[in-house]
């Protein structure tokens, strides 16, 4: 505790990640000759300036592993978690100046962007896990202000959002999440959190305008944003945000153009916060964000597989939260968080006639409603012994329908291989946590979870599905942390997950093809270890160096797998067992404004009964930054590499494709950005931010993705609070 307390201070850090010298010794000669030109010409005047002013060191030094993480039970700093996290602040994302949700995650170690590039094509990644198919991409959990996302049609993405609505971005990397989150989080859970009206307010103001303008060369993006953050009286707080995006389809490094990449859509948010009895810690909380996409779309968003083919899409996606948390004023025994939310991720689809089919749109909707009461306890045991204990209990209900008319009206509810269905789940909870003094965290978790399954109206050759499915699982864990030393900490966690169906995978069939109400759920034992380095004055007065590194095995049997198959045999089965293991590296480096970071990923997945590579496997990657951050004049820069190894662990087959059974080749991407918040003066309140994506337009393409990336792309942006 006494550890936590002392450095949460620095919460508020940039993002930093750590690349080992093994990692580097990989790349390219001519690659490893810019990493140590580079940090030869950052490392000596770091030095000086830490020697020479301590203060600008511990103002401008931004560690990520100091940071607070706040979604992995009770808050805790990222290198004490005894889990692999990895977070983004509200600097990181405008830093990014991303287009899409995937330009966010794509610099986290262990999560890739799997499928296309735009906006409505990307599914995710984490740990070799991710299908980018859309009927079974559940193995990531995903939330937005604890709200529960999910989307599954074919030829689509898993995930439709804004990046300029959030503030914070949480990843927590394996199985050890389900506790917490849910039965299902084979791969991880990641966290969007939406902003608040304080985040802008500053003291007693009433009042805050943000406004923002973001234009990219490449695919000549424009992007406009504006956010009103009031506070009418003391304890409410109101903020309402819009933003406005338009792109088209950018072009690779080779100079051509990339189709399905372009990006239209308009986003808004409304968030409120009322404190009860001016205590900060009781209130109550609520928002609703928006997002709208209407425009001509290439059908197949994953793969581009039918060519240029266009439809028209609109998607439309809802989340509304109505939020309540107590602390009893400071009690120990008592802190409740308390929720309610509905949820709508919906495509409708027009203009499909060289499909084939006789329809005048259809639609793919998932509706949830859902509830969360949690309350977190601590206990003094007794000299330097604190335990916290966290209950839970979770509620959902999801409705998934998609209705096809015909021109002449007729609906038809859904399709056999896109059925319709219900899904109710019910989830309890529990996490120990306990700590002692800064030396050891113990960490025991279990959760059992209940899924209902009741199938749709979707009829096939005249029948309806009656037979209902049940499943339970249990999802047990227990992770460690123990520091030997104030600079070296060993960590360790043991985790079960199950997996139980969904609709998809349990009601698809076709006139040849029955469904399958027998597949058993997944279940997912997870090993990691690690260990962390933490150091201060290493070089120089005032530097600090912080590492992670994590090894993790994940041991998957009764994988639920769409087949082809002979007649007579269901779509999804449980065919195989699989293992995913890997190495994940994080490290960085800070002297005076000088700062260093990266990461690196190396995972390895097989099917263990044939000895097949799994083909949601990323290639070994490793990122590196180096840059300059000056808190006197608000000036900050650097430079970002991104270099990964050729992967052809693969195996082709008859579905084999771009970003999914194909051998992609190695590449090296170097990028520059630069910022200026002026700190005094009448440009006091402005934000410049200048990038240059790609400087050398390079030609490549990331395994998981089946289209090529962007090439070289100048990006500006300009904003201002006032």
């Amino acid at each position: 505790m006494n550890r936590i307390a002392s450095i949460s201070g620095r919460a508020n850090s940039t993002i930093s990640h750590g690349a080992t010298g093994a990692a580097i010794a990989r790349l390219s000669r001519s690659s490893r000759a810019l990493l140590l030109i580079s940090g030869a010409m950052i490392a000596l005047p770091g030095m000086a300036s830490a020697q020479s002013d301590s203060d600008a060191t511990e103002a401008t030094t931004r560690m990520t592993l100091d940071r607070l993480v706040i979604s992995a039970g009770t808050e805790k700093v990222a290198i004490d978690t005894p889990q692999a996290v990895s977070t983004m602040d509200q600097e990181d994302i405008d830093q990014t100046q991303a287009t899409t949700i995937g330009d966010l995650l794509e610099g986290m170690p262990g999560v890739n962007v799997q499928g296309g590039v735009g906006q409505l094509g990307q599914g995710f990644n984490i740990r070799g896990m991710g299908t980018a198919i859309g009927d079974s991409d559940n193995r990531i959990l995903m939330t937005v202000d604890g709200v529960t996302k999910f989307y599954e049609q074919y030829r689509m993405g898993a995930f439709f959002s804004e990046p300029e609505l959030y503030k914070r971005v949480e990843v927590l990397r394996g199985p050890a999440s389900s506790t917490l989150y849910g039965a299902g989080a084979l791969a991880g859970v990641i966290n969007f959190t939406t902003k608040d009206a304080s985040d802008f307010l500053s003291g007693n103001d009433p009042l805050a305008v943000r406004l923002k303008a973001a234009t990219e060369t490449n695919a000549e993006a424009r992007t406009l944003s504006g956010i009103v953050a009031t506070q009418p009286v003391e304890g409410v707080e109101l903020l309402g945000s819009y933003n406005y995006r338009r792109t088209d389809d950018y072009k690779s490094g080779n100079g051509d153009t990339v189709a399905a990449s372009a990006t239209e859509s308009d986003s808004w948010l409304v968030k409120g916060r009322v404190s009860i009895g001016g205590n900060k810690k009781h209130a109550i909380w609520a928002s609703y964000q928006d997002w709208i996409s209407d425009a001509p779309q290439v059908y197949d968003q994953i793969s581009a597989a039918t060519g240029n083919s266009l439809m028209r899409r609109r998607v439309h996606d809802k989340t509304a939260v109505l939020g309540y948390v107590n602390d009893f004023n400071g009690s120990k025994l008592f802190n409740v968080e308390a929720q309610i939310a509905y949820s709508l991720s919906r495509v409708h689809q027009t203009e499909t006639t060289f499909l084939g089919a006789n329809l005048d749109y259809s639609e793919f909707s998932y509706e949830s409603w859902q509830a969360k009461v949690q309350n977190t306890s601590e206990f003094d045991m007794g000299g330097d012994w604190t335990t916290f204990l966290i209950l839970g209990t979770q509620w959902s209900e999801q409705k998934r329908r998609n209705p096809r008319v015909a021109f002449n009206g007729t609906v038809t509810p859904g399709a056999g291989t896109h059925p319709e269905g219900d899904m109710t789940r019910y989830g309890l909870y529990g996490q120990l946590e306990i700590v002692w003094s800064d030396k050891l965290t113990i960490m025991p978790g279990v959760r059992v979870d209940w899924n209902h399954l009741t199938p749709g109206a979707t009829l096939v050759g005249g029948t309806r599905l009656t037979e209902k499915a049940k499943d339970s699982g249990v999802s047990p864990k227990l992770a460690a942390l123990y520091n030997l030393t104030p600079w070296l900490g060993l960590f360790g966690s043991i985790a079960r997950t199950v997996r139980m169906p969904n609709v998809d995978e349990i009601f698809t069939r076709s006139a040849t093809r029955p469904n399958n109400p027998d597949l058993k759920p997944e279940k997912s034992d997870n090993y990691e270890v690690g260990f962390t380095f933490s150091f201060d004055d290493m070089l120089g007065k005032g530097d600090r160096f912080r590492a992670k590194t994590t090894l993790f095995q994940n041991d998957v049997k009764d994988l639920i797998v769409n087949v082809s198959a002979a007649a007579g045999t269901p779509y999804f089965q449980n065919i195989n067992r699989s293992r995913f293991k890997g190495l994940e590296v994080e490290a960085e480096y800070g002297m005076g404004g000088f700062f260093a970071r990266g990461n690196a990923s190396f995972i390895d997945g097989k099917n263990r009964i044939t000895g097949d590579y799994l083909n949601t496997i990323p290639a070994n990657d490793y990122r590196l930054t180096l840059g300059y951050a000056d808190a006197a004049s608000g000036l900050s820069g650097g430079w970002t590499g991104e270099f990964a190894e050729r992967q052809d662990k693969v195996t082709p087959g008859s579905f084999a494709s771009a970003g999914s059974g194909l051998a992609t080749p190695g590449y090296s991407v170097h990028n520059l950005f630069f910022a200026f918040k002026p700190q005094r003066g009448p440009a006091k309140g402005f934000e410049f931010r200048i990038a240059v994506d790609n400087v050398f337009d390079k030609q490549y393409r990331r395994h998981l993705s089946s289209l090529a990336a962007e090439g070289q792309s100048f990006k500006f942006t300009v904003a201002n609070t006032f």
